[in-house]
């Protein structure tokens, strides 16, 4: 129960971010390119990045968070106090923006549905506006006064917390504690609500931060993958590559967990070879200028400054060649499940993967739903994110669609907190079922669960619901 509410935690954080992971890019390509340290230096355009760090991007998170809770007039008023707690504060005010911006928008949602329904006709526009400026002036001098000055300095005691280990030779232990948060989702909760704020103080003061790199240092993972894909057996052997490739190249990490979950023992190849990294880009000086969201290799060298190029390289190479080596040798001592048992547990991981851990995935996949209500014309695609497992779910369904010959469907992937009011089937994990529906609110829609985003099998009931809904 307490890892199940974490990673809802987690996913509740990550759809403030990820809406806005375009802007976190372009900042981030900004600052790669125009810093003092960067590509091109230039004094003119280096202007952009700071107030881009300080102002756009918190107030793009309280804008997004704020809109998640109450739609437009939630938007409005999570960027309105989050520019509270920024003024408040002398660093980035990421955590302070995730705290106003729902605060405020579910306030005010609050306030609407108790006396907004009072009030007479023809004075509505007025009390709207009169509400949100009133709230909002009070809770941003609440945060300008209190909630800035308290994230200062909780970033600032974890900031110097960071700087110690790695002035000490200890920030490999950092690794004992992610590799595992990260197999139990707990990555978004950590990488979100403790690391990036560290991390963007830390490039606002030196250019770059490593710490950006503890969470989506991709080398490891992909050593530990590549020595199951090498010495494993059954079904995790044969697909260890193409994990490899989802991992490394579009930056999807959760792919990886299940190989974990599988054979625990080798979280120890991922945790040796991330422990690695972290000496070697402490004692070489790297780091990167911003998140590389998702972490990809191409976005890791994307947000490489040119005086970590080969800080960066080495680490993740070396994280790498240890966690194959040390994965190896694992498999060779302690050796792989059997066929069948391996089968069954990855086939059984791979839903539990994408945030499904609390499901029971035979459930899941045989479920259905009540084929009841007018056509569908919008199916919608659900994870936690709306970025990653649920666009490659999406991008299935498309193909089965088309292979069915049906046309005339539109499919979207979305976060499970902002799926469009337009759907009318929403496919997602059991799960995420009860909080996709709470999210949209919606008498129309049909919910259908899944235990695995990319098994084709598994969209079997949803064709069979679309062919019964519209008379096909």
């Amino acid at each position: 129960m307490v890892l199940a509410k974490i990673r809802k935690f987690g996913g509740y954080m990550s759809n403030m971010v990820m809406p806005n992971l375009g802007a976190f890019v372009g900042w981030g390509l900004l600052a790669a390119l125009f810093i003092p340290t960067g590509w091109m230096p230039n004094a003119e355009f280096n202007k952009l990045v700071g107030p881009g760090l300080r102002f756009m991007l918190p107030t793009l998170i309280g804008y997004t968070a704020g809109y998640n809770i109450y739609g437009q007039r939630g938007g409005v008023i999570g960027l309105f106090t989050t520019m509270g707690v920024i003024i408040g504060s002398e660093v980035p005010m990421f955590s302070g923006a995730m705290i106003m911006g729902p605060l405020s928008a579910w306030l005010l949602k609050k306030f609407d549905g108790n006396i907004g329904s009072k009030v007479k006709p023809g004075f509505e526009m007025l009390i709207n506006n009169l509400s949100l400026g009133i709230l909002g002036a009070m809770l941003s001098l609440i945060g300008f006064i209190t909630i800035g000055p308290a994230f200062n300095t909780v970033v600032m005691v974890f900031s110097q917390g960071i700087n110690y280990l790695m002035n000490n030779g200890l920030l490999p232990l950092v690794s004992i504690l992610m590799c595992p948060g990260q197999v139990l989702f707990l990555n978004n909760a950590i990488n979100h609500g403790i690391l990036s704020p560290i991390a963007y103080q830390q490039a606002s003061e030196i250019g770059k931060s490593i710490v950006f790199m503890i969470d989506s240092n991709c080398g490891p993972l992909l050593g530990t993958l590549l020595s199951i894909a090498v010495w494993g057996k059954g079904k995790a052997k044969k697909t260890a590559p193409l994990a490899m490739f989802i991992a490394g190249i579009a930056g999807i990490g959760e792919v990886y967990f299940p190989f974990i979950l599988a054979n625990p023992i080798m979280i120890l190849a991922t945790m040796s070879g991330l422990a690695v990294s972290l000496f070697l880009l402490v004692a070489l000086g790297g780091g990167l200028v911003g998140m590389p969201s998702p972490g990809s290799l191409i976005m890791i060298a994307m947000m490489t400054p040119k005086d970590s190029i080969v800080a960066n390289f080495v680490a993740i190479a070396c994280g790498f060649i240890v966690a194959f080596c040390v994965g190896t040798l694992l498999l060779k001592v302690f050796g792989s499940p059997d066929d069948e048992e391996a089968d069954a547990t990855l086939s059984m991981v791979d839903g539990l993967s994408r945030g499904n851990l609390d499901a029971q995935p035979e459930l899941a996949s045989s479920a259905s739903a009540e084929a009841s209500g007018g056509q569908i014309k919008m199916v919608v695609v659900a994870c936690d994110s709306g970025m990653g497992s649920s666009a490659m779910g999406a991008s299935v369904f498309k193909n089965r669609l088309k292979k069915e010959g049906i046309n005339h469907i539109v499919v979207e992937h979305a976060a499970t907190g902002a799926i469009s009011p337009d759907a009318d089937l929403v496919l997602t994990l059991a799960s995420l079922i009860e909080r996709a529906k709470i999210s949209l609110n919606s008498t129309k829609a049909t919910f259908l669960p899944l235990d695995n985003f990319l098994k084709n099998e598994n969209y079997d009931e949803a064709i069979r619901v679309i062919k019964q809904r519209n008379n096909m």
